[in-house]
């Protein structure tokens, strides 16, 4: 099979983005400009965002993500690196474009064979069966304790691991193995182990708990004894305070968000939105907190003995 429709298919481009639009897989911040769906930069309350269609081509000012319709959908569709598949997948979903029509599919017949629309249950089990096919979890300084715990998952065939948002298994994370500069993609937009802002924890200290950028770096501080929540991105503070503000935990908050300029701005604004409402909330904020090191698994991974007397001293 040739690649006739290479060029064409190029200039598809805003009609993909307006098909993920439609599918609810990307947010739309107007002239060109989108929530990444890589890095997941857009902030809500600004309403702006650094991933931008130029004819074309894409480019995140965020992450520095570029490239052109078939490296977007095979990101989207999660596709081994082989461009024919790449091709193949993008020309039959921009077919009826092709032939003049918008796609009309529903978003369930987009989306991956192997997930299913609302409940991952299934297929989060199944690629927990899975996870000891891959050493990804225990290189990021992850017990099988852990790994048992959060149900953490392979799938083999698409070479990716999973992460649930939470014990419902109504969304999760994942993330490609074979481009190693990937970004976590998200199923659903949940904050990651939200449920230990209100339960009495087996695991870890009652009164405190960290919050964090990212999942991984959140049951960095489980893997510890230390109870923690993982945002999903430095742009979901404001789902956080909005949880806060509908559902008030008495736990006292310590803001442990990347060691990094974004970091400290989502800081900042937790601070500032948290002002607007009349919350409250207890929450510590300690620059220094993870020394030279940029996140929480940076830290538990380099020095982990370092980053169970720095962390624990914090909550005490």
């Amino acid at each position: 099979m040739g690649f006739e429709f290479k060029e064409e298919l190029k200039q598809l481009l805003p009609d993909y983005l307006e098909l993920l639009e439609e599918q609810g897989k990307v947010e739309s911040r107007g002239e060109g400009y989108y929530v990444c769906p890589f890095c997941n930069s857009g902030d809500k309350k600004n309403y702006t965002a650094a991933f931008h269609i130029d004819g074309t081509r894409y480019n995140c000012f965020a992450c520095s993500k570029h490239g052109d319709i078939f490296d977007l959908v095979a990101h989207m569709e999660n596709l081994p690196s082989d461009w024919k598949k790449h091709y193949n997948r993008t020309l039959k979903i921009m077919r009826p474009c092709l032939d003049g029509d918008k796609p009309t599919k529903s978003r369930e017949e987009y989306i991956p064979e192997f997930t299913i629309p609302v409940d991952y249950t299934e297929y989060l089990y199944k690629c927990h069966k899975n996870v000891g096919q891959t050493d990804y979890f225990s290189k990021r300084g992850l017990s099988k304790k852990t790994i048992e715990r959060f149900k953490l998952g392979y799938d083999s065939e698409k070479n990716l691991v999973t992460i649930p948002y939470n014990p419902n298994c109504k969304g999760y994370v994942d993330r490609v193995l074979w481009d190693g500069n990937s970004k976590y993609y998200k199923h659903g937009n949940e904050l990651f182990n939200i449920e230990v802002l209100y339960e009495k924890s087996l695991f870890g200290n009652e009164e405190y708990v960290f919050i964090t950028e990212g999942q991984i770096d959140a049951m960095s501080f489980e893997e510890i004894g230390l109870s923690a929540i993982g945002l999903g991105g430095v742009n979901e503070v404001s789902k956080l305070v909005q949880n806060l503000n509908e559902k008030p935990s008495n736990k006292v908050l310590v803001l442990a968000l990347d060691n990094d300029k974004a970091g400290r701005r989502a800081i900042g604004k937790f601070i500032e939105e948290l002002a607007e409402t009349e919350l409250e909330q207890d929450f510590i904020v300690d620059s220094g907190m993870y020394k030279k090191y940029k996140d929480a698994n940076e830290f538990l991974i380099a020095d982990r003995d370092g980053f169970i007397e720095r962390m624990k001293r914090i909550a005490d």
